[in-house]
């Protein structure tokens, strides 16, 4: 199954975190960017979360930016259950779904760090493009 089998709407983005933080940064310096990527599951909205959390920093475990974005993926009650639900009770979030989820989430991400920082000195940091397939190498399973 790949995800354009399976209705679904981006129902959603939250700013689950957002800072500048003034005492970590420098001016020279070449920055460092780590990222975060989660994925959760509420069965009872047939939804899935996507969130990603990007961290710059210049001196090291000081990160001077950080934000998180959480973007909500509603599915379509029928193929929630017959698609995403498995027979053993465990929740399946395919490979290919989960990329294009992350590739919308951090998208996203990228929008509002530009919106966040624009007209200040953090705006020249901007999120890099980056592979999802090489960070999602298996289907998300979730068991309760």
């Amino acid at each position: 199954m790949t995800y354009n089998q399976l209705g679904f709407a981006l129902t959603g983005l939250k700013t689950v975190s957002f800072a500048t933080i003034d005492s970590a940064y420098k001016k020279t310096g070449e920055a460092n960017l780590t990222s975060e990527l989660s994925f959760g599951i509420d069965t009872d909205k047939n939804s899935v979360s996507c969130s990603v959390k990007f961290s710059f920093e210049k001196k090291v475990n000081q990160p001077f930016l950080i934000i998180e974005i959480q973007s909500l993926f509603e599915i379509e009650k029928k193929d929630f259950k017959t698609k995403v639900k498995q027979k053993n009770d465990s929740y399946l979030v395919t490979k290919d779904l989960a990329i294009h989820f992350a590739v919308l989430t951090i998208g996203a991400s990228r929008g509002a760090l530009h919106a966040k920082t624009e007209g200040t000195i953090y705006n020249e940091y901007l999120l890099p493009t980056i592979n999802v397939k090489e960070i999602i190498e298996q289907d998300i399973i979730f068991n309760f």
